[in-house]
């Protein structure tokens, strides 16, 4: 079934049977494997400015398991999902992939990359959940959606777009409800992750919308603090989903992803 265009390829659903259970996913293009990971108020539509990467990749955005329309393996912690893709990588035997997560899937990309490094030609974060800096970020699960959009967009015309849905907004429920039991306590961060980033040898592309309030772009410190190899580009007029809002700087900020 297609559910959207690139503009360049169409994107198609597909469930797969994974030993995470049944996954929806959505697919495009041919070529080397980019597997997406997003975050939590993913609506699940395959996002432009990554759709446009179809042209040169294979693209996978898979709903994590538990949110959205994928079935829920009853995960109760990150490590979990990122075994579960690590075992994917291995399942359908993706090699060289160029792993790119959003917010909690950012999270959930840098500990998939722990565990597979060598399946992993690129890794890029993009505003990524999982550590703490100086500045705390909001509760977001004890605000309503409503309460989430301003953190969410730096622009207007973002923060003033149509509500979702019910059904859309029935589906993000649940993966909000996913996402407290599996990294509500503590709040969006793992206390030992930091200690563990100093294994990864690869370049991290950050990415951070300057204005982001869900997680502060100052959070970012704590990235290159624990990281080896970073390259942090920080998008001005964009929150937390600068590939969302500023998809042109984003594209230019991910030039390793068309190379």
């Amino acid at each position: 079934m297609t559910v959207s265009g690139s503009g360049e390829r169409d994107v198609e659903t597909h469930r797969h049977e994974t030993s995470m259970g049944a996954l929806l996913c959505l697919e495009a293009g041919s070529g080397p494997p980019l597997l997406y990971l997003h975050g939590v108020g993913d609506s699940g539509a395959m996002i432009p400015a990554i759709a446009r990467l179809a042209a040169r990749r294979r693209l996978i955005r898979p709903d994590h398991p538990g949110f959205l329309r994928s079935a829920d393996a009853g995960f109760d912690g990150v490590a979990d999902f990122a075994l579960g893709y690590a075992r994917l990588l291995d399942e359908e035997k993706l090699d060289r992939v160029d792993l790119v997560g959003c917010s909690l899937g950012g999270w959930i990309a840098a500990e998939t990359a722990l565990l597979r490094p060598e399946r992993i030609r690129t890794l890029t974060l993009i505003d990524p959940a999982g550590l703490v800096g100086d500045e705390p970020p909001p509760d977001t699960f004890a605000l309503s959606p409503a309460q989430t959009v301003p953190l969410t967009f730096a622009t207007r015309a973002f923060r003033q777009g149509p509500p979702p849905s019910a059904e859309t907004a029935a589906l993000l429920a649940r993966s909000r409800a996913t996402a407290r039991r599996v990294a509500g306590d503590p709040y969006m961060h793992d206390p030992g992750l930091a200690g563990r980033l100093a294994a990864l040898r690869m370049l991290v592309h950050l990415i951070w919308g300057r204005q982001d309030g869900i997680i502060p772009a100052s959070t970012s410190r704590a990235w290159t603090d624990a990281l080896p190899h970073t390259r942090l580009t920080v998008i001005d007029d964009a929150g937390h989903l600068p590939h969302v809002e500023q998809p042109e700087a984003f594209r230019a900020a991910t030039g390793h992803l068309e190379n």
